[in-house]
């Protein structure tokens, strides 16, 4: 999912690649040196898109519907959410007469990961972005959707949201370190 082999990209997002440079095989967030972990939170979903168009976007993190078992760390350079892979969620919209070879596929392929220890991963550098537009309230979940153009001139569309009710703790420290 890395794209032009840069150094640092702003939002990177995979599964089997961030394992034990990302997050450890316990789903535990590594820490980069001179990193302090801000707020470890769980339940929290995203979606990530570039450019932020709603007309054929290109999806780097797809979130899901429905309860998430997923983890939300914000540190002082990065926001990190690390989720199990679930092949069911994946492959729900591919069940098709015409995708049914396509989800076989991508069954097996996620079972494999799955059992090799891999989660998915979205790593977010805020300081890399400038907010664009900003939106976002508590009721009756947290939910933080942001405009957002890098320093590389790449638009992105993210968003946060609780999948288990209101977090106002959480979504304001999100919001804090995306700057204006």
């Amino acid at each position: 999912m890395e794209s032009q082999g840069r150094a640092r990209l702003i939002v990177k997002a995979g599964d089997l690649d961030g394992l034990a440079r990302i997050y450890s095989e316990a789903g535990a967030l590594i820490t980069e040196p001179g990193e302090e972990l801000l707020r470890a939170a769980t339940g929290w979903d995203a979606t990530v898109r570039s450019p932020w168009r709603r007309f054929l976007p290109k999806i780097l993190f797809a979130g899901f519907g429905g309860q998430a078992s997923s983890k939300l760390f914000v540190t002082n350079k990065r926001i990190v959410l690390v989720r199990e892979i679930d092949p069911w969620r994946e492959l729900k919209g591919e069940l098709t007469p015409l995708g049914l070879p396509t989800a076989a596929a991508k069954e097996a392929r996620l079972k494999k990961l799955k059992s090799l220890g891999a989660r998915q991963f979205c790593e977010i550098r805020p300081e890399d972005l400038r907010v664009v537009k900003r939106r976002s309230f508590d009721r009756p979940v947290s939910w933080v959707s942001l405009r957002l153009v890098g320093t590389d001139s790449q638009q992105y569309a993210i968003r946060f949201w609780k999948t288990d009710g209101p977090d106002q703790d959480t979504r304001t420290l999100i919001e804090s370190r995306f700057a204006r």
